[in-house]
């Protein structure tokens, strides 16, 4: 090679490393901002849950019952009257669901410290050879303990549970208000958000790619809503009559239960099942009779998370379970009970934004268990 080629090849190498500096920088400071980014929305979830949870409530029931409304406006009824039709049949049914299953619910709250007691002392008669070696324990304890000493007894006077729900009754009233007044704003304006980010998009291209993509996720989250109702709704009912089958107190109650709880993906169910324990083991005498009933919903649960919602939903809204984890562990510290059941249906909300916007495709293919290929051709396709 010549010295001018030479010197020549100089250049373009210190060229190379100059543009590649710059690049580098750029990446950590995206990545940067991406973590200063999720801690920012992570601190105002938690410090704002009082206006964010119940915004959030409101949203997914808006998009759970907006082809409700968009059903009632296709028979010439004004959109903002279709929304008042739609939110009074919700309160209405809500409040005869509530006070159907108010009674029972509280006499089983009151009853709850004595069931608890009731299974701890069952459990202790069906312990059998354990019991005697638990007796011998105690009596050398007894044995080491200073005349006149008594045991680890501590009685301490706690105000009845009732005192505590009705402090707190103003704040809950005022936030179930709060979420009724949200979903109707959200179900009467309609498509005026989506008009407001078609107004923002510069060129007429990226207005129809904005439109496509907003009534795409529109679209699936109702749906998704609306199905996986359906199939808790499913559960519920067959939760309570196992129960009625199991000859189980307040049937209807445990169906209820299992019904809102399953929102929380294998949290619910679990929840679910432990109740239900408590409840047989602390009404039958029979052991067979008391290990039947929880058994008999985890059978239920088991061909619901496994077999009917995978076939009804599809593996496209698959998640991996350990995100889900995750994901349930992150919501419920920050919004407590209230997260915990919007958790599963924030998560696959996040999970379709994600899979029609291109920017969060890593996260989408990240999070999921669902066939790449399919995903990219859905991908292409929205796209085009």
């Amino acid at each position: 090679m010549s010295e001018p080629a030479r010197d020549a090849a100089v250049p373009s190498a210190i060229s190379t490393d100059t543009e590649a500096l710059p690049t580098n920088r750029l990446a950590t400071i995206a990545r940067a901002l991406v973590t200063l980014t999720v801690i920012a929305v992570l601190v105002v979830c938690y410090f704002a849950r009082e206006i964010l949870a119940p915004t959030a409530l409101a949203l997914l029931l808006s998009l759970l019952f907006s082809p409700v409304v968009t059903a009632l406006e296709r028979l010439r009824l004004p959109r903002a009257v279709g929304s008042g039709i739609v939110v009074f049949a919700l309160v209405l049914s809500a409040s005869a669901a509530i006070a159907s299953l108010a009674a029972p619910a509280r006499d089983w709250v009151t009853k709850a410290p004595a069931a608890v007691h009731s299974v701890k002392q069952r459990m202790r008669e069906w312990r059998g050879p354990f019991r005697e070696a638990q007796e011998a324990s105690d009596s050398l304890a007894a044995l080491t303990q200073a005349p006149g000493q008594t045991g680890n007894v501590v009685v301490k006077d706690q105000p009845p549970m009732i005192v505590g729900i009705l402090s707190n009754t103003p704040h809950v009233l005022g936030a179930i208000a709060a979420v009724i007044l949200l979903i109707y704003f959200f179900l009467s304006s309609g498509d005026n958000f989506l008009r407001r980010l078609v107004e923002i998009a510069p060129s007429m291209s990226e207005k129809r790619v904005v439109v496509s993509i907003a009534r795409d996720v529109q679209r699936e989250i109702s749906r998704y809503l609306l199905t996986i109702s359906i199939i808790n709704f499913g559960l519920g009912c067959a939760t309570a009559i196992a129960a009625m089958l199991w000859q189980v107190p307040n049937a209807l109650l445990w169906g209820a239960l299992a019904c809102v709880l399953n929102f929380a993906p294998y949290i619910g169910a679990t929840i679910t099942g432990c109740v239900l324990g408590i409840v047989a083991f602390s009404t039958f005498d029979s052991l067979g009779h008391a290990l039947a009933v929880p058994a008999t919903f985890f059978l239920l649960a088991f061909i619901e998370g496994q077999l009917v919602t995978p076939t009804v939903i599809g593996h496209r809204l698959a998640v991996n379970p350990v995100v889900v984890f995750l994901w349930l562990v992150v919501w419920g510290w920050l919004w407590g009970i209230v997260g915990v059941l919007l958790a599963g249906p924030l998560l696959a909300c996040f999970r379709i934004v994600c899979q029609h916007t291109e920017a969060l495709r890593p996260i989408y293919l990240l999070i999921g268990e669902a066939n790449l290929e399919g995903d990219n051709g859905n991908a292409r396709r929205t796209a085009s």
